[in-house]
């Protein structure tokens, strides 16, 4: 079952650096898709929820795909997001803003406690001990 969270988790970070490196077309074609199944929010609240989504979906897979190592992937997660939200800014059509970053911050620290809490009520992973003298 690991296996499969290490291989999601990969897959959903290139297509999430796809994304975000991408031309802003892309993402216009991606809303105008999902718009309206979900009540054709504004492209703005679509935004904001597709960048907590989706960082909380990334930060989910890769706390069930290495158990062992949450505070590894908390750092690894928030690292993507705001080197994501830097490489934007050299994007001819896409901006960086502070803002975008803090929202994937968050939803990637939202995942990644959820992934950890699923691995301890489901796999009862424990972090690895540290001896205490």
């Amino acid at each position: 079952m690991r296996k499969l969270f290490l291989i999601a988790a990969w897959v959903s970070l290139a297509a999430i650096a796809y994304a975000t490196l991408s031309r802003v077309g892309l993402v216009l074609w991606l809303y105008n898709t999902i718009a309206p199944l979900i009540a054709h929010p504004s492209i703005g609240a679509y935004a904001h929820g597709e960048h907590i989504i989706a960082f909380a979906d990334l930060g989910a897979l890769f706390s069930m795909a290495y158990p062992r190592s949450t505070r590894l992937v908390f750092v690894f997660v928030l690292g993507i997001a705001a080197g994501l939200e830097a490489l934007q800014g050299l994007t001819p059509d896409r901006h960086a803003n502070l803002p975008d970053c803090l929202e994937k911050i968050a939803g990637g620290a939202v995942g990644t406690a959820i992934g950890r809490l699923i691995g301890l009520l489901f796999w009862r992973t424990k972090p690895i001990a540290t001896k205490v003298e």
